[in-house]
Formats: structure tokens, sequence, C-alpha cells
């Protein structure tokens, strides 16, 4: 669970990069976005922005390039296969494991959705030299509403989850 944690932590946090355009670089692309739309905590779409592809991608959709949507989406079907496969396998044999790293991987991921943020510093981004602001995580400054609101709803969910692995468990073991 703590590996799955710091995994999904450290890929949230990065910065995207200027990557090449060459098809074996799509092909992995879309393996590789297709690979975290299954996991969870963890965008496909994300994945295609830090591997610097989303745009690309996003502008062969727009100008019908079909020869950039065929291998990308090759690479998806590939990765599909091949990611089912492997998490099936884990899951037969290393079941609790299993769970327990897809958990930290949701854990971690929160550090993207967290919703009180400032901006700290100025970074450069890739080969381009760009500089960008880069958020940071912070705690809400005052205990008001919209602090609440969060944790209100943050509690309601979780209640929601426990009572739903409760019934699933009951459900079963009546059967």
């Amino acid at each position: 669970m703590v590996l799955g944690a710091f995994s999904a932590y450290y890929i949230v946090g990065m910065v995207p990069v200027s990557t090449p355009e060459a098809a074996w670089f799509l092909f992995l692309s879309g393996a590789c976005a297709i690979c975290a739309m299954i996991l969870p905590g963890i965008s496909g779409a994300f994945i295609l922005v830090l591997l610097g592809k989303y745009h690309y991608v996003l502008e062969a959709v727009n100008n019908r390039d079909f020869l950039v949507l065929v291998i990308v989406a090759a690479g998806a079907g590939i990765g599909l296969m091949t990611f089912v496969r492997l998490l099936s396998w884990l899951f037969n044999r290393h079941r609790q494991l299993t769970i327990a790293l897809l958990a930290g991987l949701m854990l971690g991921s929160l550090r993207k959705i967290w919703p009180w943020k400032t901006t700290v510093e100025e970074a450069a981004l890739g080969a381009s030299g760009k500089a960008a602001s880069v958020p940071s995580n912070i705690l809400p400054g005052q205990l008001d509403v919209v602090v609440l609101s969060a944790l209100g709803l943050m509690a309601v969910g979780a209640a929601l989850v426990m009572a739903m692995h409760f019934w699933a468990e009951r459900k079963t073991a009546a059967s």
C-alpha cells in the first residue's frame, strides 16, 4: 500500500515533458494511458499530458490524422489486453497485496485533487525551458463552511463505501 501511495503521489506531481512523435512512442503512450484508465486514481488523459502527447493526440482527432489515431488505439488495445491479464494474474495469485497496492494508488493520487493549493515557485518545463507556476498543497487557512462541507462530503463518501462493503459481505454470507 505504501509503495502504491508513494508511486501515485510521485506520478501525479510530475511535470509534463517534451517527447518524440515517433510511432513507437505513440504506441507506448496509448498503452500507458489505457493502463492508467484501468487503475484507480490515475487518469489516462493525465498520463498522456505527462508523456507530452495529449495535445498531439487531440490535434490528430481534430485534423482527422487517422494514422496517429490508429497507432495510439493499437497501443491502447494491446496495452489493455496485456494489462488486464496481468491484473487478473495478480488478483488470482496475490489478491490482498494487489488490493493494498491499488488502495495505495488511490491514496497517493489525492495529491492531485486536494482542493487547497498555492503557487510556491517557478519551474522550467522540459527542453522548452518555459517557466510555469507550480502548485503546492496547503492546509485550509480557517475552518469555514467550505472546509466543513468538504469534510462532511468526505465522511459521507467513506460511510457509503463502508456500508456497501458491509452489505455485500452480508449478502455473500447469506448465499
